[in-house]
């Protein structure tokens, strides 16, 4: 009779155990992916890599004339595939690293981060900071020539600041370090901007630009630019892989009118590839601005979860089987309870002073991420991506040197010789080009005898330059003294030197009579005592 008041049990399958998971919130974070070497996508073969740069719709007009096809190089397309089709490996690491030409939107789009933007904007303004000084061979002892030759120079001046030439320039590298490639168009007057008249070529000369015509420079992007004409079947020609033509948003421009700069070309065969520009310094940057990146969402994310609370409790709670030889039933464990409990207890944590377990059943311990290192690695991969640009630290990053008499004017020194070379390079022709326009637009001829300099970056302090000039002046009295020179000629050397305190005064008169020094002693007691009894 007793097991008719027994509560029959049902027999039910035991479940298969299944570990919690606790839901975890989505915090926002910067998406790294494009940063991953295996998120780059490759082309199938070396066909894409080579093949010509294909501007957006409305960049090329209509022209009688297309642009020299390329297929010479392997016969066609499909030779061009068969002859790069052995090299699939070589294609995928080519786009994988970041080598073949990214296109002028994702370059734009790079450039709106500050680790792209900030080494090209530093050359660029380092470039044009000091500017440029004008000077004439005639400037001698004839005071005819000379107020000439100033007065022309002054002219050249009030004409480059009307074309603001400067700007121009500085605008001019940096199109080129960020796109590859920049360009500065010559407007002339009564030039209309159509390719009838844009496709004559500019000669910049007594017989060709006239007086007075020079209007205006305009900054060109590359992006809306595309080469029209070029040779590529005949390695002696002078327009070999050269455009002799530019498309800019379909008006025909003869490259006469174009001042092109590319700071870092590539080989031949890819010039097509990359609109007949070169590596941009954002691309050269890109590998090392990304392991920089990655480095620095690594680093947060170990700082901000470098501690962590981990809670000792009884997740089981009371599955106990109710009859002896039966499996435990884990249905009975209340997930919900289990991730309730870890939420208060976070709750209580998070900004208290204490954390609330159960003293009987539970205990809270606190693991911690050694942080020591992670700033040397943040660091390295920050001055990484001043190697390639050569740009100190403290201008690039505004980095001290640190440790015992630590200073960056070595760095600094180097870093203006690179700029110093760059200008010879990549600006002295630019700017020469202009220089003659400006003299053609002003007096119809060039002057053989005007030119001018790059001021130098480096620029001495005036305790610097006085000591300098105490040398100098010593080595006068030597030589004076000595009877290898007149002291007429050390004042001309004077007022010759264009450091000198006295460059600007005129010292074509006899020199003042020396102190005699037995009457009014040596040096500079003696001039003292002269003054003192003149007045």
């Amino acid at each position: 009779m007793k097991n008719w008041f027994a509560r029959k049990r049902e027999r039910r399958t035991p479940p298969v155990r299944v570990e919690p998971v606790a839901p975890q919130k989505q915090t926002p974070r910067m998406n790294i992916r494009a940063f991953r070497r295996d998120a780059v996508s490759a082309p199938p073969d070396m066909a894409s890599v080579l093949s010509p740069y294909t501007p957006p719709k409305g960049i090329v007009g209509d022209s009688s004339g297309g642009m020299a096809q390329d297929g010479a190089l392997c016969g066609s397309t499909s030779d061009l595939a068969e002859f790069a089709g052995g090299y699939p490996q070589i294609a995928a690491n080519y786009f994988a690293d970041g080598l073949a030409f990214l296109g002028y939107p994702q370059l734009a789009q790079m450039a709106q981060r500050a680790e792209f933007r900030k080494p090209c904007q530093v050359i660029s303004k380092e470039c044009v900071r000091e500017w440029i000084k004008f000077r004439s061979d005639k400037q001698g002892n004839d005071p005819a020539e000379n107020d000439s030759a100033a007065e022309k120079i002054k002219q050249v001046e009030a004409e480059f600041i009307r074309l603001n030439v400067r700007r121009v320039v500085q605008k001019h590298i940096y199109h080129g370090l960020t796109y590859g490639l920049g360009h500065i168009w010559i407007g002339i007057k009564g030039a209309s901007p159509t390719s009838e008249a844009q496709s004559i070529p500019l000669v910049i000369g007594p017989n060709g630009m006239k007086k007075g015509s020079l209007e205006r420079l305009k900054n060109i992007e590359p992006i809306w630019t595309t080469p029209n004409r070029y040779s590529s079947d005949n390695v002696l020609a002078e327009d070999f892989y050269q455009a002799t033509s530019w498309w800019a948003l379909g008006v025909e421009i003869h490259s006469s009118r174009l001042l092109t700069t590319v700071p870092f070309p590539v080989s031949q065969i890819l010039a097509p590839a990359f609109n007949f520009g070169g590596q941009s310094l954002t691309q050269l940057l890109q590998a090392y601005v990304h392991n920089y990146l990655g480095t620095r969402n690594s680093t947060a994310n170990i700082v901000r979860n470098f501690s962590k609370i981990v809670l000792k409790t009884d997740m089981t709670g009371n599955m106990q089987a109710d009859m002896p030889g039966q499996p435990m039933p884990y249905g009975d464990v209340d997930m919900q309870s289990v991730q309730g409990r870890a939420a208060f207890m976070q709750d209580t944590a998070d900004g208290q002073s204490a954390i609330v377990v159960d003293k009987e059943r539970e205990d809270a311990a606190i693991i911690a991420t050694p942080l020591s290192g992670l700033d040397s690695l943040q660091a390295q991969s920050m001055e990484a991506q001043a190697s390639i640009p050569g740009i100190p630290l403290v201008k690039l990053f505004g980095i001290q040197p640190t440790g015992l008499n630590a200073s960056s004017d070595g760095e600094i020194r180097v870093f203006y010789d690179e700029i110093s070379s760059y200008q010879e390079e990549n600006v002295r022709p630019v700017v020469q080009t202009i220089f003659e326009a400006v003299q053609i637009h002003l007096w119809g001829e060039i002057d053989p005898d005007l030119s001018f300099e790059f001021v130098p970056l480096w620029q001495m302090d005036e305790k610097q330059i006085a000591e300098i000039e105490k040398i100098k002046a010593d080595q006068d009295a030597v030589l004076v003294q000595a009877g290898i020179v007149s002291p007429e000629e050390a004042r001309e050397r004077q007022a010759a030197d264009p450091q000198s305190n006295y460059r600007n005064v005129d010292l074509t008169g006899p020199p003042p009579d020396p102190p005699d020094p037995e009457v009014d002693g040596e040096g500079l007691e003696g001039l003292l005592k002269r003054g003192e009894e003149e007045e």
